[in-house]
This record gives C-alpha cells, structure tokens and sequence, in this order.
C-alpha cells in the first residue's frame, strides 16, 4: 500500500518537466481562489512553498508530515523548466529577483515592508486532497504559459513612509 507521498510523487511524475513547489492549506476556498486568481506570496516563493522533486517520494512524504498542521489541502505551483530557465535568465540580465519575473501583477510593498507577488492560476496544477488521497488539476493550469511575454519586469520603487 502506497503512502500519500508515494501517490503525490507518482502524480507529478506525469509532469515531469516541471519545478514543484507545494505549498498547504486547511480551506478549500482558499484552494478554489489561489487556483482561479494565482497564488500571492511575500517575499520569497521558498518562504510559502516548499520545492519537491517527484523522484524523491520520501521528499514528498516528509513535505506532507510536516505541513500536516497547515491543513489537508496541498497546492501543487507546476513551472515548466523550460519556462522556468526563461524567468532566471531574465531575471540574471535585469539583475532582480526571480519573483519579480514570475509574479504576474505589479508587486507592491505590503504591511511588512516585504514585496507581495503573485503567480498566475496558469502556473497552479491544482491541487492534492491528503484525506482522500485525490489530486483536482486546475482547468487554469498551462504548460505553455511564459509570464514574459508582453510585460516589462523592472523593480517597484520602495515606499517613502516617513515623509
């Protein structure tokens, strides 16, 4: 009998082309929303996420323990390589932030003084049930989807707040 990581990494491992990052919930319409507007994170994708490898089952298990308190909802961020190798080198030759290229709307300084991002739905897979063991692909989610194209990435001017 599999574990929940075994069956999360054998599902990914249909999209193997792609980065991983897992990030859990305990409510469902959070789940509903980050699949249909994007996913919105502070500072840094690795600070809401966690990046997985689907030929590391034990990885995902690990991952899956120990988000458990986060909630049964685990949101499945799927960036092509391909695409993912565009938005660091874009990132590389403007010299800012990997996030900055992968949000799709305007970043802005939230209560934190901390950049907020946002990635699009189009990069969102779906999403893995842990207590029915079932994965929901999101309608959104396209593997051909490039955030570069039609958009100038440049770094948001920092507030002045104490003037």
């Amino acid at each position: 009998m599999k574990n929940k990581g075994e069956i999360l990494a054998g599902i990914l491992a249909e999209f193997k082309d792609c980065y991983f990052f897992l990030h859990n919930t305990r409510d469902f319409r959070t789940v509903e929303k980050i699949m249909n507007e994007g996913f919105i994170f502070e500072s840094q994708l690795s600070h809401s996420t966690d990046q997985i490898n689907p030929d590391e089952p034990i990885e995902i298990t690990y991952f899956l323990f120990q988000r458990k308190d986060y909630g049964p909802y685990t949101v499945i961020i799927a960036i092509p390589k391909i695409i993912y190798e565009i938005y660091s080198e874009v990132s590389n030759n403007n010299d800012i932030e990997i996030e900055e290229v992968i949000t799709s709307s305007e970043p802005y300084f939230g209560e934190n003084d901390e950049l907020i991002y946002q990635i699009s739905p189009k990069h969102v897979l779906g999403y893995f049930n842990s207590g029915s063991e079932e994965f929901m692909q999101n309608i959104n989610w396209d593997q051909t989807f490039n955030n570069c194209q039609g958009r100038t990435v440049k770094r948001p001017a920092r507030p002045d707040r104490y003037q």
